[in-house]
Order: C-alpha cells, then structure tokens, then sequence
C-alpha cells in the first residue's frame, strides 16, 4: 500500500487526536495508520531512508504510513510533536543521531530527555562521514593529510556544516585521539554552501556524509581521503577507512533510526522492531541503503539502546571539548 496523499493523512490521522481508552491487553497493533515523525526537510538521506521503511511497512502491515516532515530547530520541533501524541505506538520518530546523541549537550533546557522519553526501537542504518579536501591540498591518504595538518595549524581551514553538527565535532575527535593539528573551523549553516566553500577553495578540508560528498569526489572537484569508520562505502570503495590508514579510533557516523514513547507497551516496541530488522535485512532495500552511503545495521531494541548510550557520550565529550551551545 502506497505513502498515502496529504489530505487522506489528515483525516486517517484524526482519530488518534480524540480522547482514547487505556489500551487492551493484547489490542491488535497497528490497528490505524501509523506516523512517523522526521525532523529534517524532505529531499535528504534521513528523510528517504524514513520513507523507503515507510512504504515497506505499509505494504507489510496494510495500514498506511504517513510521513511527516517537521524539521526546526535541529530536530527539537519534531521532537516535541512526536511526545504530545498518545504512546500506543502508532506515532514514531523517525531521526537521524542530532537530537538523541547531540541535542542532550548543546541546549541547556531541551524540552525532553532521550533516555526517559523515548522508547529506541529499530537503528536503521550508519552514514559514516568521509574526509574531502580541495584537490590542490598536497596530501593523498589519511596520514599525509594529518601530518599537513599538524604543520600548517590554524593555516588549515577546515568546513563544517554548523556549530555543533558530526563535521564540526569530528574536527575535535581527531584533535582529541591526539591526531592533526588545531585547523581554523569554519561553519556554515548545511552540507551544501560547506562543500561548495570547498570546491571554491575557499575552505581546504571537510568531514561529510557520504552520499553528498561523493558526486563530487568522483569529478575530482574535491578529494576524498578517508572513511572514518571500519568499513568501507559501497558508495565510494576505492576509499580506505580511518582503520586502514591507522587510526581505528577515528570512527564518526551519523545514523538514521526509528524511537517510540517511553510508554508504549514492549510488546509494541518489539513487534515494530522485529519488522523493521527484517524489512532492512532485505537484499533489494539494503542496496538502495547502501548506494546512498550507509551501511546498515537493524537488530533488537536492546542494542539500538546501548548503542544510543555510547554514541551520547562520544558526542558529549566533544560537545564540551568544543563549548558548543545554541542557547
């Protein structure tokens, strides 16, 4: 069954609006379409990810699956929508790692707590980030590029897509392992004006998703050094890891997952999971995934939780390693 229409989402979605009974022991779930909340604008990788589980479980369970984009202020507003619905598993957030594993340290007074609030259902998938410089950067592999960065200093001018983002804070963790040098950050407000800095030669080196830096790794308008993970990208496989060029403790990855409230029943949560492990653990979905530089994970709520937990307290080490605050 397709992602249905706007207006039909409005009034499928009606209902769950109303005043509701306490939930019967064993009520057949999903009974109503079902929401998933994302909170970025439609058109990126979180935001197709999202859809591509969207649709699959649609046709699954025959309930529709609709999907809401709120994006704002780095994801806090559709954070915010996702907890005032009812806790009967119906309402899922659909988020990249921002507003769980970053969000926690860079505002001061965030309207929820990952870790009470939400129940971790599904971690979909890991978009590791890749290393790209300006083509005239005299450093080909990993090692040449740090020992250049440890010589030039804040001569160095190394993009971000913002304040606080994975590319901003992976400049801090190579800096933090004991790795480069201190390069001069220059954020920017998204991927896209950082790389295009880049390209111009207006900044010289970026940490970025894969899937938007590749387009342009390929036409040698940038050069890409390293994937900083274990793995390598079927999306760029001539580029080595961070592992392989001998740092294996420069791993950085965004990832894309799927949380319910901290009130729906287990038995919800787990029956959710299970479908969405199996939905990614199809060949022809985990191509799509895979072309768009992810890598992908599935598996039970227990280890989306203990995943999420680490990867909150790498990000928040470096959160206060940086100062970086929004409010």
């Amino acid at each position: 069954m397709p992602i249905v229409s706007r207006r039909a989402a409005l009034a499928a979605l009606a209902l769950p609006l109303l005043p509701c009974p306490a939930l019967a022991q064993g009520e057949a779930f999903p009974s109503r379409p079902m929401r998933f909340i994302v909170p970025v604008a439609a058109g990126g990788s979180a935001d197709g990810q999202a859809r591509i589980v969207a649709q699959r479980l649609a046709e699954r369970w025959g309930q529709p699956v609709v999907v809401e984009n709120r994006p704002g202020a780095n994801g806090v507003v559709a954070a915010q929508a996702f907890l005032q619905a009812p806790p009967d598993g119906h309402t899922v957030f659909a988020t990249p790692s921002g507003p769980i594993a970053i969000n926690p340290y860079l505002y001061r007074r965030l309207p929820y707590d990952p870790f009470r609030d939400f129940a971790f259902a599904s971690l979909i998938s890991l978009l590791p980030l890749v290393l790209v410089a300006h083509p005239s950067l005299p450093a080909n592999n990993l090692q040449e590029f740090l020992a250049l960065s440890r010589r030039l200093g804040d001569r160095l001018t190394h993009a971000s897509a913002g304040i606080g983002t994975p590319s901003h804070l992976t400049i801090a963790m190579t800096r933090a392992i004991g790795q480069g040098g201190d390069p001069t950050h220059v954020p920017f407000g998204g991927s896209a004006p950082a790389l295009t800095s880049l390209i111009s030669g207006q900044t010289m080196a970026m940490w970025d998703a894969a899937v938007s830096a590749a387009p342009f790794a390929r036409d040698n308008r940038v050069k890409a050094i390293a994937i900083a993970h274990t793995e390598r990208l079927a999306l760029l496989p001539n580029v080595a890891t961070t592992a392989e060029q001998g740092v294996p403790q420069l791993i950085s990855s965004t990832w894309m997952s799927l949380c319910m409230h901290a009130a729906t029943p287990a038995d919800r949560v787990r029956r959710f999971s299970a479908a969405v492990d199996e939905i990614v653990r199809q060949p022809d979905l985990r191509g799509m995934l895979e072309t768009q530089g992810a890598i992908v994970r599935g598996g039970t709520p227990e280890d989306f939780a203990a995943f999420a937990r680490a990867e909150s307290e790498k990000w928040g080490r470096l959160v206060r390693e940086t100062g970086a605050t929004i409010d």
